[in-house]
């Protein structure tokens, strides 16, 4: 049996369905702190809370891989959470342990999130339990964002300066992990999963251009002014703060790097940033 945790989550949803559309014939269930939020045609519903360890022994029973959510929530809250988690996986005595990390996590990152992915990647190996470490890049759909304002004013505010990183779509990453779920010989590996091209913003403003045909520019600004921004907009401060260490991780050159591993498990080519950009300027 297959338990998706953190299942009411937008990559988990898509990986749901994609174990469904690829022919997945195990047992699928679906574990959320928000179960009334789940579609229960995609596998059995049951109430699954980070915070609540008795819970997770619960929806953890009988399952033989688990795929592990990371937790959206800020970093001391959020490593709690996933201590919980590897806990009750060990208790339990999963036969896999897939856990979404992030690209090239380090203790010393700039962006706050690599730091708390790199901890519990380290509780993980230091529980002994069979595992796969999933990590993910920056997904592609975060350029959708702004892309309205953009558009509309014909320039591409950022704070990364002429750092370049490999923005990846969250369908491709779904698809990855229902893969992994569905086949053997992933345990003990990790997988870095990037794009396939490695873009800078300017790259990004120039690639808007082509496709919508308005004249883009960019204009930076300071990391701080990005969070500034995000906090007007109404984002939790621990979010916009993050974003705006994800921008100084960028322009440091920490992302500078892609991989082939997606495109090894896809058995294709990785979707590029181009095609989810022409897919959201459709017209309606």
């Amino acid at each position: 049996m297959i338990l998706i945790l953190g299942a009411s989550g937008e990559l988990a949803t898509l990986t749901a369905n994609a174990l469904n559309t690829l022919g997945n014939t195990e047992i699928v269930r679906l574990g959320s702190r928000s179960p009334d939020k789940l579609d229960a045609t995609l596998g059995h519903v049951v109430f699954a809370d980070y915070d609540q360890p008795d819970s997770l022994d619960a929806a953890m029973a009988g399952a033989d891989k688990v795929l592990f959510i990371s937790g959206n929530t800020p970093n001391d809250i959020r490593l709690g959470q996933h201590l919980r988690v590897i806990a009750a996986a060990k208790k339990a005595g999963v036969a896999q342990l897939v856990y979404t990390s992030f690209q090239s996590p380090s203790l010393d990152s700039a962006f706050s999130f690599g730091a708390s992915h790199a901890a519990t990647e380290a509780a993980i190996s230091a529980a002994a339990i069979p595992a796969t470490v999933v990590r993910n890049a920056f997904y592609a759909e975060l350029q959708l964002m702004g892309l309205s304002h953009t558009l509309e004013t014909g320039v591409l505010t950022h704070a990364a300066a002429e750092g370049r990183f490999a923005p990846v779509s969250k369908q491709d990453l779904a698809e990855a992990l229902a893969r992994i779920l569905m086949t053997d010989g992933h345990t003990g590996k990790i997988y870095e999963l990037t794009g396939p091209e490695l873009l800078s913003y300017a790259d990004i403003a120039a690639l808007i251009g082509q496709l919508s045909g308005n004249a883009i520019s960019t204009h930076l600004i300071s990391a701080q002014a990005q969070v500034d921004t995000l906090l007007n907009m109404g984002l939790p401060a621990f979010l916009a703060t993050a974003l705006g260490g994800a921008s100084r991780a960028i322009a440091a050159g920490e992302y500078d790097k892609r991989s082939d591993d997606l495109a090894l498990l896809l058995g294709r080519a990785p979707t590029s940033l181009a095609t989810v950009i022409k897919g959201a300027l459709k017209p309606n």
